[in-house]
């Protein structure tokens, strides 16, 4: 594990977005850059946001 920070953090909000969430992660892997952090926050949807397979 690397103790050296990422050069920038990118955080993605949701609520109830489930149906959305997939574009906005694959917008994000499409980047050139890499060395950067990933931070979903999800406020409780009960729409499964949170349970969807990202694979």
């Amino acid at each position: 594990m690397s103790t050296v920070a990422p050069l920038f953090s990118i955080v993605i909000p949701t609520y109830n977005r489930a149906d959305l969430i997939c574009l906005a992660l694959d917008s994000v892997l499409a980047q050139k850059l890499s060395d950067w952090e990933l931070l979903v926050v999800d406020d409780g949807s009960p729409d499964d946001t949170a349970g969807r397979n990202f694979a």
